[in-house]
C-alpha cells in the first residue's frame, strides 16, 4: 500500500526538478521563482518547498545537472596510451585548460550560479552536499588520471613535475580555476580568452617540470 505515495512523490519531484531545468534554460537560473516553477509543474508552491526545502536546495540540483555533464563518459575508461594513438598530445597544458574553462564557464554563467556552486563544496557554508562532493570527485578524477598518464609518458613534452602527486596537482588546479572565476564573475577580469591566457600562464608555473 505504500509504494503508490512514494511513486507519487518521486513522480513530483522530478515533476519540479523538470520544470526548474525548463524555465532556467529559458529565463536564465537567477529569475526562476518558486511561484513558476510550481505554476509550470502543476503543482502548489509549498509542495516546491516541501520536496526542496528552498529555491537554492531546487536550483543547486539544476546546477549539478551542469557539472556531472563536464564528466568524462564511463565508456570512454581512464586516460591511457591508447587514448592517444598518435603519440601523447603535443598541448597538454592546452587539454587541461579546456577542462578548467569548462567547469570557469558553468560556474560563471552569473553570479547566482558561482553562489550556489560555493556553498554547496561548503566554501561559504559549513557543509558540502554530498552529489556535489560525488560529482566534483569524479571530474578530480578524470583530471589526476590525464596527469597521472603524463607524468609516465616519458616522450611527453613539455615533462610534468614528478615531485608531486597527481591528486596535489589537482589541488592546485581546483584553486586556480575557483580564484579565475570568482575574477571573471566579480569583473575583475571581463574577457574570457585574457583569463584563459592567465590561467596557462599560472598553469605551467605550477605543473611543468
Amino acid at each position: 500500500m505504500s509504494r503508490k505515495p512514494q511513486q507519487r512523490t518521486i513522480r513530483t519531484r522530478a515533476s519540479i526538478l523538470d520544470a526548474a531545468r525548463t524555465l532556467s534554460a529559458e529565463l536564465g537560473i537567477e529569475t526562476v521563482t518558486a511561484e513558476a516553477v510550481a505554476a509550470r509543474a502543476g503543482v502548489a508552491k509549498g509542495t516546491v518547498f516541501a520536496h526542496f526545502g528552498d529555491m537554492d536546495g531546487l536550483l543547486s540540483y539544476v546546477l549539478l545537472d551542469r557539472l556531472q555533464a563536464l564528466q568524462a563518459r564511463p565508456e570512454d575508461g581512464a586516460p591511457s596510451p591508447a587514448a592517444f594513438p598518435a603519440g601523447f598530445p603535443g598541448d597538454p597544458v592546452g587539454l587541461l585548460l579546456e577542462r578548467m574553462m569548462a567547469l570557469i564557464a558553468v560556474i560563471t554563467e552569473n553570479p547566482t550560479i558561482l553562489r550556489l556552486f560555493l556553498d554547496n563544496i561548503g566554501v561559504t557554508k559549513p557543509h558540502c552536499a554530498p552529489d556535489f562532493v560525488a560529482t566534483l570527485d569524479a571530474l578530480d578524477a578524470d583530471l589526476a588520471a590525464f596527469l597521472a598518464l603524463w607524468q609516465e609518458t616519458p616522450e611527453a613534452a613539455p615533462l610534468l613535475r614528478q615531485d608531486r602527486t597527481p591528486a596535489e596537482l589537482v589541488d592546485g588546479l581546483i584553486a586556480f580555476m575557483i580564484h579565475g572565476a570568482i575574477l571573471f564573475t566579480s569583473h575583475q577580469l571581463a574577457d574570457r580568452d585574457l583569463l584563459r591566457a592567465r590561467l596557462r600562464r599560472h598553469v605551467e608555473a605550477f605543473v611543468l617540470a
